[in-house]
């Protein structure tokens, strides 16, 4: 690993979310967790090939061409923690529409808003 899977979880979906994230997992599934946090995010999301935005908005692009309303609004926060704007945001669901569909862009697009609301709540918007 290049980089402690916590850390780098931490930076993309908000330090004050690891915690909760973790327990959560854990009780879901304890191996499901050590999984997600050493592969996905200490080997997949700490590569250094991709950008940390870049990687936040492929993210939100494969997320809501698959219909995964939950996780496409943490990444949706997390695409802006790491410098993407809103329109960059709305660009990728656009490109959505035309190679998974209208009603998957749509549908995200409603989960950004509110993501992006849930956002601006926690005054992570003031803190960028």
């Amino acid at each position: 690993m290049s980089e402690p899977g916590p850390e780098v979880m931490a930076r993309f979906v908000g330090a004050e979310n690891v915690e909760r994230g973790r327990e959560y997992l854990e009780q879901l599934d304890p191996d499901l967790h050590r999984y997600i946090l050493d592969f996905v995010y200490g080997e997949v999301y700490a590569g250094d090939t991709l950008d940390p935005k870049t990687r936040a908005l492929c993210t939100v692009a494969m997320l809501a061409s698959l219909g995964q309303q939950f996780q496409l609004g943490v990444y949706v926060r997390s695409a802006r923690r790491q410098g993407a704007s809103e329109e960059e945001v709305r660009e990728v669901l656009r490109q959505v529409a035309v190679y998974a569909g209208f009603p998957n862009a749509w549908n995200a697009l409603a989960t950004m808003k509110r993501a992006l609301e849930d956002y601006e709540d926690a005054g992570e918007e003031k803190d960028r």
